[in-house]
């Protein structure tokens, strides 16, 4: 199987309620961390893992010196009853799998054995992927940022490779693809996925396209079609989510970064 990318649903997509915050027995707080487990196995199981210095500098590259204060509390989310980081992710946010079996899905995560990536390649720009958008989900089923609106990050790590259930998962239309532009909508296909990149060619409305590769571009998502690189789903700012083809998906992304 080709590689796959996938979206981790949120709480009003696959439980019978608008949130966890409202499932019979939860303790009543307004809004949670909007958490999904990353198994470290085929079948369950999280882990917890103690950080190198290195690793905590990487964190810090990734945020704010305010979002590195939150992530780094706990019980903020990722650090929860020690200082160890979960294996864990938060709904909107992008994963790519390697395989499935029996309903589980492998992913792409990275390694604590190996040390951390380069910041400057490794970031939710770039790479969203691996490096995920905290968020929050409220009694009334509303996605945003956890500490007043503040856009912190965390990522996929683990001992070894990490699995989620595909139950949790929206899978992206599988490749190849034909989409028919939006009849009122005029695209610029550029060289790379990247909207100040050269423009190769302006595609006209209700024109159709064959899409053969996807490039998740943080809330952005790209797809390489024989006149270039296209945007697929553009979210900028919250409340301008935009599909500018007949490309769509259920579940959207984190709160766009500010």
């Amino acid at each position: 199987m080709a590689n796959r990318y996938g979206r981790l649903l949120h709480d009003f997509q696959w439980m019978s309620f608008k949130s966890r915050t409202v499932t019979p027995g939860w303790g009543g707080l307004p809004s949670t961390p909007e958490t999904v487990p990353l198994w470290v196995t085929a079948h369950a199981g999280k882990d917890d893992l103690k950080l190198s210095k290195e690793w905590i500098k990487y964190i810090d590259a990734l945020n704010s010196d305010r979002s590195f204060k939150f992530i780094m509390s706990p019980p903020a989310g990722w650090f929860n009853r020690n200082d160890n980081a979960d294996t864990l992710s938060f709904g909107g946010n992008v994963v790519e799998i390697t395989s499935i079996n029996k309903g589980v899905g492998q992913i792409k995560n990275l390694l604590l054995k190996n040390g951390p990536p380069d910041a400057n390649k490794y970031n939710f720009k770039l790479r969203p992927e691996i490096v995920h958008k905290f968020t929050v989900i409220t009694k009334q089923g509303e996605v945003i940022n956890p500490a007043e609106g503040i856009d912190v990050y965390t990522f996929a790590i683990g001992r070894s490779f990490l699995f989620v259930p595909m139950n949790r998962v929206e899978l992206f239309p599988s490749l190849p693809l034909q989409v028919t532009m939006s009849s009122t909508t005029k695209l610029e296909a550029r060289e790379f996925p990247d909207e100040n990149s050269k423009v190769l060619a302006k595609i006209n409305p209700a024109k159709n396209l064959e899409i053969y590769e996807y490039a998740p571009r943080g809330t952005h998502v790209w797809g390489r079609s024989n006149k270039g690189w296209v945007t697929l789903l553009w979210y900028p700012t919250k409340g301008k989510l935009n599909y500018p083809t007949s490309w769509k998906m259920k579940t959207i992304p984190a709160i766009p970064p500010k």
